[in-house]
C-alpha cells in the first residue's frame, strides 16, 4: 500500500509531507489547522496519527540520513561559494 503522508520528527514539531494526490489532501486539511505548516506539537503525534489512520490515510514515519561531517561542510562551502556569487 502506498503511504500518503509521512512523518518527520523535529523535536518540539512534528512535519508531515504528503507522498500522494490523498495525502496532499490531507496535508492541506492538516495545514489549515497548523497555521499553513503541516506541523503538529510532537506531543499530540499519537492523536493526530489515529484521526489520519482512522480516515483511511496510510502514515509512515520517514527514515532519517544522516551525513558525515565532511558531506555538511562541502555542502556549506558550496552555498557560501552561491551566495557570494550573488553579492558580486
Amino acid at each position: 500500500m502506498k503511504t500518503d503522508l509521512t512523518y518527520l520528527k523535529q523535536g518540539l514539531f512534528t512535519a508531515f509531507i504528503p507522498e500522494s494526490k490523498s495525502g496532499e489532501d490531507a496535508w492541506r486539511e492538516l495545514a489549515k489547522q497548523t497555521e499553513g505548516t503541516g506541523k503538529v506539537l510532537t506531543v499530540h503525534l499519537p492523536a493526530v496519527l489515529a484521526q489520519l489512520h482512522k480516515a483511511g490515510y496510510t502514515v509512515n514515519q520517514a527514515k532519517r540520513k544522516r551525513k558525515r561531517p565532511e558531506v555538511i561542510l562541502l555542502e556549506m562551502a558550496g552555498i557560501m561559494a552561491a551566495l557570494e556569487r550573488m553579492d558580486a
